[in-house]
């Protein structure tokens, strides 16, 4: 690993990386069904099928993958978890590869409320020489918007961009 981007990895550590700003939102429509945004974490998607499921609940698809740089930190397989504060959802997964291709589906998002998918992810790591452990957590922020309901504006908080954060830190062995 290049001293940037351990430099990068271990600056992620020290600080979270939404701290100090408000984490935005963002909103599903027909016209923009998907997400996607790549930090130093990793890549995150989410997708909602607006025009097939207009007037029922829909899933929002969505995936996580670690980025190249937390990669080549780890030492060996992480345990996943991810949840959501607003519906009956979970998800896990034990004992996989660091580079695994993390995908699932919330099922039953209404129109027009605001939800929060969370995840988390552990792993043991050796940056500098030191081992530890690392903790990746990120969330995400979403609504799904019908087009049709005239009481319901689209009101994001702050950059849509912003929907997804995702911080690193490690505890390091003593």
């Amino acid at each position: 690993m290049g001293s940037a981007a351990l430099a990068a990895v271990l600056a992620l550590a020290a600080v979270p990386a939404h701290a100090g700003t408000q984490q935005g939102k963002f909103t599903f429509k027909v016209s923009d069904p998907s997400y996607k945004k790549t930090d130093a974490n990793g890549t995150f998607t989410g997708q909602v099928n607006m025009a097939g499921t207009v007037g029922r609940p829909a899933p929002m698809a969505w995936s996580f993958r670690t980025s190249p740089a937390v990669q080549a930190i780890a030492t060996g397989r992480m345990t996943c978890s991810a949840g959501h504060m607003q519906l009956p959802y979970h998800n896990s997964h034990p004992n996989v590869a660091v580079n695994y291709f993390w995908h699932s589906s919330v099922p039953n998002n209404r129109r027009n409320k605001n939800y929060t998918l969370y995840g988390n992810c552990t792993f043991p790591v050796r940056v500098g020489g030191r081992t530890g452990r690392a903790d990746l957590g990120f969330s995400f922020k979403y609504s799904l918007f019908d087009g049709l309901t005239p009481s319901m504006t689209v009101q994001d908080s702050g950059n849509p961009l912003d929907a997804y954060v995702s911080d690193l830190e490690i505890a390091y062995d003593s």
